[in-house]
């Protein structure tokens, strides 16, 4: 059996020896196993709580591509973290025929199913208790008035500024002051971050480790923040000298470690003390910022709820949640940044669109209509391909097996309960024993048992099902040409939407020379789409390679 093995380890803190000595270890499981060692694959500092994990997407596309029979780890805490993802890909792996191999499992077992659940619980447990005692770890710093790490723009960390307390950064603080100043005159986040890119002072991410997006520029969203959980240069109140810890926590998607989301804490609960000597802005300065966001706050929301011009269409949208089909799928290949709606009709980069060429040269627009026709179109003409009408056929008829698994014996319960019902029957009409109150429960009783199976053997009938599987394939091509008007009916946009998501993933958009290339590379087609700068678009998908 041909194995790929797979190494990961959680944090830059642990050591890189990590992947070798796991690679050793599912060297010699494999070997004790008779398997042959067919691919490696690695992730080093990446959390196995989520699914975006380089080297484990390339697994998940070698079992898919039949190229191995085995996936060897160490343990299944290397392969997954939450049960969310451990789940589905058991279950997917095992209807491709590729068996999990580790020291603590093997889906080989027939006790997979339970040891598999069971172990799973534990890493998900064993990786959220880590995180209740980190949070503990804080707290108790906090309340010392001590620092509790992370960073700030305009400070030293107090792990680098050699005192081991947060330091004031002189340069950086000028720039605070600088932009603190700018907004109170009158200048919009937007505009600041286009002077700071033009004078080329160096963005909060420019020496950090953090994404391409944010070593890039300054971004409009990074100065505006957002004024309820206190994020962003206009609201970190500890330029003004106060400390906050606990304002809001950061909650991780349950299903993918990687996404989380901000939520604001009770007041009662945050922990706060004046420290003057972190002050940067006088006290008049901070004020005057804080009067212009809460008057900048009533105009908008004035404008929101109805006092505007007679005739002025409301602005924002009812409900929440995505509103067209690509929304939040589509990424820029070159900052990272998520594509938004630019206009009424064109997505843009949104780093583009917050911070100028300077955060992200890609300025490159494209219409949604265009884009969404596009998609469907190709998903419309692949799965018209005969092959995937009888791919359908095939797993119904794996699930008719599925379902008629149980029939022989089915069968022959139904055999001895027509038995049991003809005696009873025979007994009533020949010895007279209409009042036996026993003798008639236990008629009622396998009368229906017997109803029960024949209207399942009737449900699961082999023959019904295979004369039906023609009118399942028209039913298919019927179904199929109307894809475009079923998945962009309003209500069926989110579903559709978080389908693509599931199944694509990520898609980046690359721009090139006369053309747009739209690459998803999770799942199990890699989709391309190519969009001539007239205006026109192509799309096609195909199986591994580079489409041209």
């Amino acid at each position: 059996m041909k194995a790929a093995i797979y190494a990961r380890y959680s944090t830059d803190k642990q050591s890189e020896a990590s992947i070798p000595d796991q690679f050793r270890q599912c060297e010699r499981l494999a070997e004790r196993a008779g398997f042959t060692v067919a691919a490696r694959f690695q992730d080093a500092a990446i959390s196995g709580g989520t699914a975006h994990r380089p080297g484990y997407q390339q697994l998940l596309a070698a079992a898919r591509r039949r190229e191995i029979d085995v996936v060897v780890a160490e343990d299944t805490s290397r392969l997954w973290r939450n049960l969310a993802e451990q789940a589905p890909r058991i279950a997917e792996l095992r209807d491709l025929g590729v068996h999990v191999v580790c020291h603590d499992l093997d889906t080989r077992q027939e006790s997979s199913v339970i040891l598999g659940a069971v172990l799973g619980a534990m890493g998900e447990g064993y990786r959220a208790e880590i995180g209740r005692r980190t949070r503990r770890g804080l707290e108790g710093r906090a309340r010392a008035k001590k620092p509790t790490g992370g960073r700030a723009y305009g400070y030293i960390s107090a792990a680098q500024s050699g005192t081991g307390e947060r330091e004031i950064h002189r340069e950086e603080a000028a720039v605070v002051v600088r932009i603190f100043q700018l907004y109170r005159d009158g200048a919009s986040p937007r505009a600041i971050a286009d002077q700071l890119n033009a004078d080329g002072v160096p963005s909060p991410g420019s020496t950090w480790s953090r994404t391409e997006r944010r070593r890039q520029g300054w971004l409009a969203s990074a100065i505006a923040g957002d004024t309820a959980r206190g994020l962003g240069i206009l609201n970190n109140e500890l330029y003004a000298g106060r400390v906050i810890w606990n304002k809001c926590r950061w909650v991780r998607s349950a299903a993918d470690s990687k996404r989380r989301r901000a939520e604001l804490n009770p007041p009662q609960d945050w922990i706060v003390h004046e420290e003057e000597r972190l002050r940067i802005l006088p006290e008049s300065l901070w004020l005057a910022v804080k009067a212009r966001q809460r008057q900048q706050a009533r105009n908008t929301e004035q404008l929101a709820e109805g006092k505007r011009r007679p005739g002025m269409k409301r602005t924002g949208r009812e409900g929440s949640g995505p509103k067209f089909l690509l929304s939040g799928l589509l990424h820029c290949s070159r900052c990272g940044a998520r594509y938004v709606m630019g206009s009424a009709s064109s997505y843009v980069c949104s780093s583009y669109v917050n911070g100028g060429k300077s955060a992200c040269p890609n300025d490159v627009r494209f219409r949604r209509d265009k884009v969404e026709a596009a998609i469907l179109e190709a998903i419309q003409r692949d799965f018209s391909n005969p092959a995937a009408a009888d791919e359908v056929c095939k797993r119904l008829r794996a699930r008719l097996r599925e379902a008629t698994r149980g029939r022989p014996v089915s069968d022959a319960r139904i055999a001895k309960l027509e038995r049991e019902v003809g005696n009873m029957v025979e007994a009533v009409a020949s010895l007279g024993l209409r009042g036996s109150i026993g003798l008639s429960e236990r008629l009622r009783a396998a009368e229906a048992e017997l109803a029960e199976l024949k209207a399942k053997a009737a449900a699961t009938d082999t023959g019904n099902v295979e004369r039906l599987l023609p009118e399942v394939a028209t039913r298919y091509t019927r179904e199929l040409a109307r894809l475009p008007e079923l998945l962009t009916k309003a209500g069926n946009v989110p579903r559709v939407r978080a389908t693509l998501a599931s199944h694509y993933g990520e898609i980046q958009v690359r721009p090139e020379p006369g053309r747009i290339g739209l690459w998803a590379q999770q799942g199990h087609m890699e989709l391309a789409l190519l969009a001539a700068t007239s205006g026109g678009v192509a799309i096609s998908f195909g199986s591994g390679g580079t489409i041209r």
